[in-house]
């Protein structure tokens, strides 16, 4: 009796975790922008202000890019499979995971050092056109 409680609590769990994840895998919050505020968003950001180290063999690094890509935001990828320079600036920046992703203007960055967050990175753009460092 007790195995068969236990695989509706299971399955409850892996319902509420899917329907908490976005379409595209990241994660998602409430309270995130509309596409044609992430539109405008993107169009402040210049290219070479975010730099996203990457690996070739990471899903969440191409979904990363897919989400960048689909909203508009201009980045650089420093692939740590293809650039041996690319894993030594990661390293230096204490990063642990991919992506790993840092934005920059003004001599300020952002470094989201959690992997990419759907919510965070917007808000880091949008606080001071990317200027605050965690």
């Amino acid at each position: 009796m007790k195995q068969l409680l236990t695989i509706p609590v299971i399955l409850a769990a892996v319902l509420w975790g899917w329907k908490h994840i976005d379409e595209s895998g990241l994660r998602a919050a409430s309270g995130s922008l509309s596409a044609a505020e992430l539109g405008a968003l993107a169009a402040t950001v210049n290219p070479g202000e975010v730099v996203m180290y990457s690996i070739t063999e990471c899903p969440y690094c191409a979904q990363a890019k897919g989400w960048l890509n689909q909203n508009g935001f201009a980045f650089t990828e420093c692939n740590m499979s293809l650039e041996s320079s690319c894993e030594s600036e990661f390293n230096s920046y204490g990063g642990n995971g991919t992506p790993y992703l840092v934005a920059q203007r003004n001599g300020k960055a952002h470094h989201m050092k959690d992997g990419f967050d759907s919510n965070e990175f917007p808000r880091a753009a949008a606080r001071s056109n990317i200027v605050s460092k965690q």
